[in-house]
């Protein structure tokens, strides 16, 4: 994953690593384009939320514009026939570049998604921001994240990750028919203190307890850019 990481900086922001990396951890993904004889030779990035989130895709787009050959696009996804109404979700992609599909290596093993080996020597505050915007849920007690996808044993791995690398305590939780990571009172105080400098306005939401001063920092895209955040990606 370092080199990986190492290569992607020769052709990405900072920022865009970031929003990306952070991203395909949680809901997006990497669609491999065209196949090689043992390797993808190009892969791209698709972002795709709900609706309510128009305005979170806005801002992964405006990270990923200079990537992209189009605009976030709304699609309608089913129609509620008993209220008579449509649901609709906002998607976007990046054109296909070779260095994304070592990306998608890192990411997929037998077109299934992974946890990659290594993400923890480089998963910056703002990649760990980004997924808890995707995945990442306010309990009223704490947090959870939604790591369904991944193994028990890469769960286990994120929330050694979590602890080693931000001293985040966290646990693995089961949810119906399969399990996900769980953060009390005391750990979601130091989630925030992490993560709240590179939440966007629009899903404060998700850490208005209880550190609601952090939660009325705001970072616009231009200053995140212009590096007043931190950006760069520690290769260690």
């Amino acid at each position: 994953m370092d080199n990986t990481v190492g290569r992607l900086q020769s052709e990405l922001s900072p920022l865009q690593i970031e929003v990306i990396i952070g991203s395909v951890l949680g809901d997006a993904r990497l669609e491999c384009r065209s196949t090689g004889v043992r390797y993808p030779r190009s892969a791209r990035v698709r972002i795709h939320q709900s609706n309510a989130q128009k305005e979170y895709v806005f801002w992964k787009y405006k990270a990923l514009e200079d990537l992209c050959s189009k605009e976030p696009r709304k699609v309608m996804v089913w129609h509620d026939p008993k209220r008579n109404k449509d649901h609709y979700s906002w998607y976007f992609h990046t054109r296909t570049f070779p260095i994304l599909s070592e990306l998608y290596q890192c990411f997929y093993h037998d077109k299934v998604k992974v946890f990659p080996e290594g993400i923890e020597h480089i998963l910056t505050p703002r990649m760990l921001a980004v997924w808890f915007m995707d995945d990442g849920s306010y309990t009223g007690s704490g947090a959870t994240i939604n790591t369904h996808c991944f193994s028990m044993e890469e769960q286990e791995r994120v929330v050694k990750m979590l602890y080693g690398r931000f001293n985040i305590p966290a646990t693995i939780v089961k949810d119906r028919t399969k399990y996900k990571i769980a953060i009390n009172r005391r750990s979601f105080e130091r989630l925030v203190d992490v993560i709240a400098p590179f939440i966007i306005p629009t899903m404060n939401y998700k850490i208005a307890y209880p550190r609601n001063d952090l939660a009325q920092m705001r970072w616009s895209y231009s200053e995140q850019d212009a590096g007043v955040a931190n950006t760069s990606v520690s290769i260690k």
